[in-house]
């Protein structure tokens, strides 16, 4: 089997029932694994920096995004980039970030740095779970899943999503 390396692309009309979801990934490898694996019950799109990010937030509606921490090439870190998006800092540098809020926007942080940084000071971060590389992918399935069903019924009843798991 040969996998096909994907850029990131301009956005495409969502298919079908199947939530969009982001994913802040700058290996093309575990994009390519995460793409396969999740394309069934997902829709995917990629942000390989924080540039990227906030301009791809600006222009979709996603239901989650899986956030990875250490992004080479980029000027901001996953961590950094959630708290931004949830409003608990607001860079003014750079100009790109300001004002990108989306509080209740579910953010997974999908790391192989689960031993450096604890799941309690990502969820502290803004994070609203925490799932370790190499992922589980029936793990993230079911954490997606919760959080999207959690943030729909929420937007129903007209209150905000919790940031606890």
């Amino acid at each position: 089997m040969t996998l096909q390396r994907l850029a990131p692309e301009a956005p495409r009309p969502s298919t079908g029932d199947k939530k969009l979801i982001l994913y802040v990934e700058d290996d093309d490898s575990s994009w390519e694994i995460a793409e396969l694996a999740l394309r069934e019950r997902f829709e995917l799109r990629r942000a390989a920096n924080a540039r990227q990010v906030f301009e791809i937030v600006a222009r979709e509606h996603f239901s989650a995004i899986l956030m990875d921490i250490e992004l080479a090439g980029s000027d901001l870190d996953g961590i950094t980039i959630t708290r931004q998006l949830k409003g608990r800092i607001d860079l003014s540098e750079p100009a790109y970030a300001r004002n990108a809020h989306k509080p209740d926007l579910p953010i997974i942080f999908v790391s192989a740095y689960t031993a450096r940084y604890t799941p309690s000071s990502l969820l502290e971060a803004g994070g609203d779970d925490v799932i370790p590389k190499p992922v589980n992918f029936r793990a993230l399935t079911a954490a997606l899943t919760k959080l999207t069903l959690k943030a729909a019924t929420s937007l129903l009843q007209g209150t905000r999503p919790s940031s606890k798991p």
